[in-house]
Protein backbone atom coordinates (compact mmCIF):
# COMPACT_ATOMS: atom_id res chain seq x y z
CA UNK A 1 0.00 0.00 0.00
CA UNK A 2 1.21 3.73 -0.87
CA UNK A 3 1.72 5.38 2.39
CA UNK A 4 2.62 9.07 1.01
CA UNK A 5 0.95 11.11 -0.41
CA UNK A 6 3.68 12.28 -3.59
CA UNK A 7 1.77 10.47 -5.52
CA UNK A 8 -0.15 12.40 -8.45
CA UNK A 9 -3.56 10.39 -10.52
CA UNK A 10 -3.86 13.15 -13.43
CA UNK A 11 -7.89 12.40 -13.98
CA UNK A 12 -8.40 15.24 -16.37
CA UNK A 13 -8.62 14.45 -20.67
CA UNK A 14 -7.28 17.30 -21.71
CA UNK A 15 -3.87 16.54 -22.50
CA UNK A 16 -2.84 20.54 -22.42
CA UNK A 17 -4.24 20.19 -18.87
CA UNK A 18 -2.49 17.14 -17.83
CA UNK A 19 1.04 18.52 -19.59
CA UNK A 20 0.78 22.26 -17.30
CA UNK A 21 -0.68 20.64 -13.95
CA UNK A 22 2.20 17.82 -14.06
CA UNK A 23 4.71 20.81 -14.79
CA UNK A 24 3.45 22.08 -11.32
CA UNK A 25 3.61 19.11 -9.64
CA UNK A 26 6.50 18.09 -10.20
CA UNK A 27 7.98 21.45 -9.56
CA UNK A 28 6.31 21.10 -6.10
CA UNK A 29 6.73 17.46 -5.76
CA UNK A 30 9.74 16.98 -7.14
CA UNK A 31 9.90 13.16 -6.17
CA UNK A 32 6.76 12.38 -6.78
CA UNK A 33 5.09 9.59 -8.92
CA UNK A 34 2.47 10.59 -11.55
CA UNK A 35 -0.30 8.30 -13.31
CA UNK A 36 -2.77 9.25 -15.64
CA UNK A 37 -6.19 8.78 -15.37
CA UNK A 38 -8.63 9.45 -18.50
CA UNK A 39 -11.80 8.32 -17.55
CA UNK A 40 -13.19 6.44 -14.25
CA UNK A 41 -12.37 2.85 -15.11
CA UNK A 42 -8.27 3.88 -15.22
CA UNK A 43 -9.31 6.17 -11.89
CA UNK A 44 -10.54 3.11 -10.18
CA UNK A 45 -7.73 0.90 -11.23
CA UNK A 46 -5.24 3.10 -10.01
CA UNK A 47 -6.86 3.98 -6.94
CA UNK A 48 -6.21 0.66 -4.65
CA UNK A 49 -2.22 0.69 -6.16
CA UNK A 50 -1.96 4.04 -4.24
CA UNK A 51 -4.99 5.01 -1.98
CA UNK A 52 -3.10 7.82 -0.72
CA UNK A 53 -2.66 9.73 -3.68
CA UNK A 54 -3.34 13.63 -4.38
CA UNK A 55 -6.23 12.97 -7.50
CA UNK A 56 -6.51 16.07 -10.15
CA UNK A 57 -9.48 15.56 -11.18
CA UNK A 58 -11.86 18.08 -13.76
CA UNK A 59 -15.36 16.95 -12.78
CA UNK A 60 -17.20 18.73 -15.33
CA UNK A 61 -15.24 16.76 -18.38
CA UNK A 62 -14.84 13.12 -16.07
CA UNK A 63 -17.09 10.20 -17.04
CA UNK A 64 -18.85 10.87 -13.50
CA UNK A 65 -22.75 10.12 -13.71
CA UNK A 66 -22.83 12.84 -10.67
CA UNK A 67 -21.58 14.13 -7.58
CA UNK A 68 -23.00 11.38 -5.49
CA UNK A 69 -20.82 9.29 -7.43
CA UNK A 70 -17.84 10.97 -6.83
CA UNK A 71 -18.09 10.94 -2.89
CA UNK A 72 -19.05 7.23 -3.46
CA UNK A 73 -16.17 6.75 -4.76
CA UNK A 74 -14.16 9.36 -2.54
CA UNK A 75 -15.76 7.10 0.61
CA UNK A 76 -13.76 3.73 -0.85
CA UNK A 77 -10.41 5.50 -0.51
CA UNK A 78 -10.83 7.39 2.21
CA UNK A 79 -6.56 8.22 2.18
CA UNK A 80 -6.94 9.89 -0.95
CA UNK A 81 -6.52 13.82 -1.33
CA UNK A 82 -8.77 15.47 -4.14
CA UNK A 83 -8.05 18.60 -5.92
CA UNK A 84 -11.62 19.85 -8.36
CA UNK A 85 -9.77 21.60 -11.16
CA UNK A 86 -12.07 22.66 -13.25
CA UNK A 87 -13.66 25.84 -14.99
CA UNK A 88 -17.35 25.15 -14.85
CA UNK A 89 -18.40 24.33 -11.56
CA UNK A 90 -22.45 25.59 -10.53
CA UNK A 91 -23.01 27.21 -7.04
CA UNK A 92 -24.87 24.38 -5.55
CA UNK A 93 -22.02 21.95 -6.29
CA UNK A 94 -19.36 23.64 -4.49
CA UNK A 95 -21.48 24.16 -1.72
CA UNK A 96 -21.50 20.14 -1.43
CA UNK A 97 -17.91 19.66 -2.31
CA UNK A 98 -16.89 22.22 0.43
CA UNK A 99 -18.00 20.19 3.21
CA UNK A 100 -16.03 17.40 2.12
CA UNK A 101 -12.74 18.24 3.77
CA UNK A 102 -10.69 15.69 1.61
CA UNK A 103 -11.63 17.42 -1.48
CA UNK A 104 -9.92 21.08 -2.61
CA UNK A 105 -10.99 23.21 -5.32
CA UNK A 106 -9.46 25.47 -8.00
CA UNK A 107 -10.49 26.79 -10.85
CA UNK A 108 -7.96 26.47 -14.45
CA UNK A 109 -7.52 29.92 -14.46
CA UNK A 110 -6.17 30.59 -11.40
CA UNK A 111 -2.89 31.80 -10.75
CA UNK A 112 -0.02 29.29 -11.00
CA UNK A 113 0.19 30.34 -7.29
CA UNK A 114 -2.60 28.95 -6.31
CA UNK A 115 -2.17 25.74 -8.19
CA UNK A 116 0.82 25.05 -6.30
CA UNK A 117 -0.59 25.85 -3.01
CA UNK A 118 -3.44 23.54 -3.76
CA UNK A 119 -0.55 20.89 -4.29
CA UNK A 120 1.40 21.44 -1.33
CA UNK A 121 -2.16 21.63 0.83
CA UNK A 122 -3.24 18.21 -0.28
CA UNK A 123 0.77 16.38 0.58
CA UNK A 124 0.32 18.19 3.83
CA UNK A 125 -3.54 16.82 3.92
CA UNK A 126 -5.25 20.06 4.38
CA UNK A 127 -7.86 21.60 1.90
CA UNK A 128 -7.67 24.02 -0.31
CA UNK A 129 -10.56 26.56 -1.91
CA UNK A 130 -8.73 29.42 -4.34
CA UNK A 131 -9.13 32.76 -3.49
CA UNK A 132 -12.50 32.79 -6.64
CA UNK A 133 -14.45 30.18 -5.03
CA UNK A 134 -13.83 31.27 -1.66
CA UNK A 135 -14.55 34.73 -2.04
CA UNK A 136 -17.70 33.83 -4.40
CA UNK A 137 -18.81 31.06 -1.47
CA UNK A 138 -18.21 33.68 1.25
CA UNK A 139 -20.32 36.37 0.12
CA UNK A 140 -23.20 34.31 -1.07
CA UNK A 141 -23.57 32.12 2.40
CA UNK A 142 -22.85 35.67 4.46
CA UNK A 143 -26.46 36.74 2.28
CA UNK A 144 -28.57 33.77 2.80
CA UNK A 145 -27.32 33.24 6.41
CA UNK A 146 -28.79 36.62 6.82
CA UNK A 147 -31.77 36.44 5.01
CA UNK A 148 -32.95 33.09 6.52
CA UNK A 149 -32.52 33.32 10.48
CA UNK A 150 -33.12 35.58 12.91
CA UNK A 151 -31.02 36.69 15.67
CA UNK A 152 -32.80 34.00 17.91
CA UNK A 153 -32.40 31.71 15.50
CA UNK A 154 -29.01 32.20 15.02
CA UNK A 155 -28.05 32.39 18.86
CA UNK A 156 -30.10 28.40 18.93
CA UNK A 157 -28.00 27.48 16.11
CA UNK A 158 -24.69 28.67 17.85
CA UNK A 159 -25.57 26.65 20.96
CA UNK A 160 -26.54 24.05 18.55
CA UNK A 161 -23.08 23.65 17.30
CA UNK A 162 -21.23 24.04 21.08
CA UNK A 163 -22.96 20.95 21.88
CA UNK A 164 -25.92 21.80 23.84
CA UNK A 165 -28.89 19.77 24.02
CA UNK A 166 -32.69 21.26 23.51
CA UNK A 167 -33.24 21.29 27.50
CA UNK A 168 -29.91 23.24 28.46
CA UNK A 169 -30.57 25.66 25.55
CA UNK A 170 -34.54 25.87 26.59
CA UNK A 171 -33.31 26.55 30.63
CA UNK A 172 -30.49 28.73 29.50
CA UNK A 173 -33.46 30.78 27.85
CA UNK A 174 -36.24 30.51 30.55
CA UNK A 175 -38.20 29.10 27.52
CA UNK A 176 -40.01 25.62 27.14
CA UNK A 177 -38.39 22.66 25.74
CA UNK A 178 -41.11 22.28 23.17
CA UNK A 179 -40.30 26.55 21.74
CA UNK A 180 -36.55 25.47 21.38
CA UNK A 181 -37.86 21.87 19.39
CA UNK A 182 -39.63 24.49 17.16
CA UNK A 183 -36.92 26.98 16.54
CA UNK A 184 -34.72 24.21 15.89
CA UNK A 185 -36.83 22.40 13.25
CA UNK A 186 -37.34 26.27 11.67
CA UNK A 187 -33.74 26.54 11.68
CA UNK A 188 -32.93 23.26 10.08
CA UNK A 189 -35.38 23.74 7.23
CA UNK A 190 -34.26 27.57 6.51
CA UNK A 191 -30.64 26.33 6.04
CA UNK A 192 -31.48 22.89 4.57
CA UNK A 193 -29.69 20.46 6.86
CA UNK A 194 -31.25 17.18 8.44
CA UNK A 195 -29.51 16.98 11.51
CA UNK A 196 -26.68 18.30 14.21
CA UNK A 197 -23.30 17.62 12.38
CA UNK A 198 -24.87 19.19 9.52
CA UNK A 199 -26.28 22.25 11.28
CA UNK A 200 -22.69 22.26 13.34
CA UNK A 201 -20.83 22.32 9.94
CA UNK A 202 -23.29 25.44 8.26
CA UNK A 203 -22.69 27.21 11.92
CA UNK A 204 -19.41 27.14 11.68
CA UNK A 205 -18.94 27.96 7.75
CA UNK A 206 -20.53 31.13 8.07
CA UNK A 207 -19.35 32.59 10.93
CA UNK A 208 -22.12 31.94 13.32
CA UNK A 209 -19.93 29.97 15.51
CA UNK A 210 -16.13 30.21 15.74
CA UNK A 211 -14.26 26.97 14.84
CA UNK A 212 -12.29 26.75 18.14
CA UNK A 213 -16.16 26.89 19.34
CA UNK A 214 -16.58 23.80 17.09
CA UNK A 215 -18.23 21.04 19.05
CA UNK A 216 -18.74 18.39 16.73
Amino acid sequence: MEETGNVLIMADNQPITRLGAISLWNRTVPDGDIFIARNRTELIHLLPRHPAATVVLDYALFDLSGLDHLFIIAMRFPLARWIIFSDDLSENFLRRIVLERRFSVVMKDAPVEEIVDAFRHSVQQKPYICERIRTLLESRIKKDENERLTATEREILKAIAQGKTSQMIADERSLSIHTIATHRKNIFRKIGVNNVLEASRYAARTGVIDAGEYYI
